[in-house]
């Protein structure tokens, strides 16, 4: 009776570690290249204006993207980035704000209101696999126009899914967009971009690079 026991004991230590390793297996990188997708992602704004106690601040959550990811001897790389954010989606909470807004900063000289666009080639990321700082360096598309443009993106990776987090510094200038201006209070000519997003496995990797 006790050498049943002492099996059975047995037994269930092994069932025991292998429900407690099974989450550390399954998280466990593998190397190669993997094409994820971002839908529903936020792009945030805060513009400081030269009223102190008056600062703008809007979002849209309808940030989209597209990438690689690659994962190679416990390090990360973003290759082929694309990402896009429409426009009409940006909510300041003030109506008559938001119609100024597109109006005087994101409308071109033909009417027309292009998303904002930003795409990179590669990321040089520090850190490991699971949790890494990358710089991102390429071109931030406003009304049409391309600028160069850099943010720096904490990714943690949660299994097949990659957040990220992120700032960057926008110069309305560098697009010849003058400062908004309504009753009185003029914003900045720099906004700070904030990025929150969650990349999964892209739904269809072969219209992403021929990734597979």
């Amino acid at each position: 009776m006790r050498y049943q026991d002492t099996r059975h004991s047995r037994a269930f230590i092994v069932t025991l570690l292998a429900l407690v390793l099974a989450p550390c297996a399954s998280t466990r990188a593998v190397d190669g290249p993997a094409a994820v997708e971002v839908r529903g992602g936020t792009a945030a704004f805060d513009a400081s204006t030269n009223v102190s106690a008056i600062s703008i601040h809007g979002k849209s959550t309808a940030l989209a993207g597209r990438a690689r990811i690659v994962l190679n001897a416990g390090r990360m790389t973003i290759e082929g980035l694309d990402a896009t954010v429409p426009v009409k989606t940006l909510n300041t909470g003030m109506g008559l704000r938001d119609e100024h807004m597109r109006k005087h900063v994101f409308t071109t000289p033909d009417g027309q209101i292009p998303d904002l666009r930003f795409s990179a080639d590669s990321a040089s990321c520090s850190g490991t696999d699971v949790q890494s700082t990358c710089q991102l360096s390429g071109q931030l598309t406003v009304r049409g126009t391309p600028r160069p443009f850099a943010i720096a993106l904490k990714v943690t990776r949660d299994g097949g899914a990659f957040r990220a987090v992120g700032d960057g510094i926008v110069k309305l200038s560098a697009y010849g967009i003058p400062q908004p201006s309504q009753l009185g209070v003029r914003t900045a000519d720099e906004v700070v971009l904030h990025l929150d997003f969650l990349a999964r496995p892209a739904s269809n990797p072969a219209l992403m690079g021929g990734v597979q």
